[in-house]
């Protein structure tokens, strides 16, 4: 059994890096489209020129998959996906549940509904709509669960506004919170966890992630905007899905569709629970699983995969080398 994981929103795209791709695979590429149906062309043109976009990333990652699928084997095994935060809604696509078109829809509206659950959060609190949200991702080589540990020390504070967005390893999580209230916490963050690092990310949209107090309020919505869409598909009244999915949410493994969709609009507000996907990939799939393909665009979840689940043979599939190197190893003709 093989892993396919897919990349969350924070990823931006490397536009030269996606067109040496499709340059090189170009007939790959254009029966990939094509499959995809009609305005997948006008979708891949706008994602070359908005590669920050949610939807354009959650596009993206999906193309790569469909490149990647074309080359297998249809006896090739089952396949298990892992998708981090808006990755998730990528394992949903990967799924047949929706089109492309679609999954470049909900991704944009679930944006969205963040933007305006911040505002309306902003405003409720009389907080300044001028005032930004930022994430800052925590690392430190002496944590033995930086993630919980963070947790214990946001609780024992009066700071309203931070919380984990991602728990990517126990050496590893994203906190977002507004700038004052982050900047508040700096010099004890630091007194508290000896070699910490601390990296400011962009946030062009000002979001606080996987915030429940702050978005909580979207989760309706979002399910039914995703619902609404399985129907129009008649998608709706399929009950397993085509490939399990492990759920950020509680690292519990999906084999039902109303089962992933809760968890994935769930966990849109809740912290994104990676260390214990990682504990499924390394007990509970132990023996099972043989290796990993982290799809494009970037290297961060390969990377993750790689540092966190030791027993698989990890494969990054974002670039042109990267693609070659798989298709190698696995004696895939092209």
């Amino acid at each position: 059994m093989r892993l396919i994981t897919f990349p969350g929103q924070g990823t931006p795209i490397a536009i030269p890096v996606l067109k040496s791709v499709i340059r090189n695979k170009s007939k790959e590429f254009q029966n990939v489209l094509e499959r995809n149906g009609k305005g997948s062309d006008d979708l891949l043109q706008y994602v070359l020129q908005n590669p920050s976009s949610p939807g354009s990333i959650a596009v993206c990652s999906k193309l790569y998959y469909d490149l990647y699928r074309s080359s297998v084997r249809e006896d090739s095994g089952q396949e298990i996906l892992l998708g981090h935060s808006l990755g998730e809604l990528t394992c949903l696509s990967a799924n047949s549940l929706f089109s492309l078109r679609d999954l470049f829809d909900i991704a944009n509206y679930r944006n969205e509904l963040m933007v305006r659950c911040t505002e309306k959060y902003l405003h409720a609190h009389r907080i300044s709509r001028s005032s930004l949200f930022e994430m800052w991702a925590l690392s430190s080589p002496r944590a033995t669960d930086l993630p919980q540990e963070v947790k214990q020390l946001l609780s024992s504070l009066p700071i309203q506004t931070v919380s984990i967005a991602n728990a990517n390893s126990v050496k590893q999580c994203v906190v977002t919170g507004l700038v004052e209230d982050l900047e508040s916490l700096r010099t004890e963050l630091h007194l508290r966890f000896p070699l910490l690092r601390i990296t400011e990310l962009t946030n062009p949209f000002n979001i606080p992630f996987h915030n429940s107090a702050v978005l909580g309020p979207a989760h309706g919505q979002l399910y039914e905007y995703i619902w609404q869409i399985l129907k129009k598909n008649h998608t709706n009244t399929f009950t397993e899905l085509e490939s399990p999915i492990i759920a950020n949410l509680d690292g519990q493994i999906s084999t039902l569709v109303h089962h992933a969709l809760e968890r994935f609009v769930k966990c849109s507000s809740n912290t994104v629970q990676f260390t214990m996907c990682y504990n499924t990939i390394n007990e509970d799939l132990k023996g099972q699983l043989e290796e990993s393909v982290s799809m494009g665009p970037g290297a961060v979840i390969y990377n993750l995969i790689r540092r966190n689940c030791p027993d698989l043979k990890n494969y990054e599939y974002s670039s042109l080398t990267t693609i070659e190197k798989y298709n190698d190893d696995h004696e895939i003709k092209t």
